[in-house]
């Protein structure tokens, strides 16, 4: 069973943690079927190593418990 979902959208990485009061809640329970920041949808699985999404959380910030990469948001490129 999966505890966390992420944000597809690569410009926000949005974490949902599925665990209410440690016990995880059932994603047909879930009560966001969209990303609250952008609307997207939610993946299962790491966006980058493609593994089954654990997460981990270090300096305040989630990270894949896999690959250790960070969940941040991609920024535009902004031509200046």
């Amino acid at each position: 069973m999966h505890h966390f979902l992420v944000c597809s959208n690569p410009r926000c990485r949005f974490v949902l943690d599925l665990q209410v009061s440690g016990k995880p809640l059932r994603r047909s329970r879930v009560p966001l079927s969209e990303c609250p920041e952008c609307g997207s949808g939610w993946s299962a699985n790491c966006p980058f190593c493609i593994q089954p999404l654990n997460v981990t959380w270090r300096d305040q910030r989630p990270q894949c418990a896999h690959c250790h990469r960070r969940f941040l948001a991609e920024r535009l490129n902004s031509a200046a």
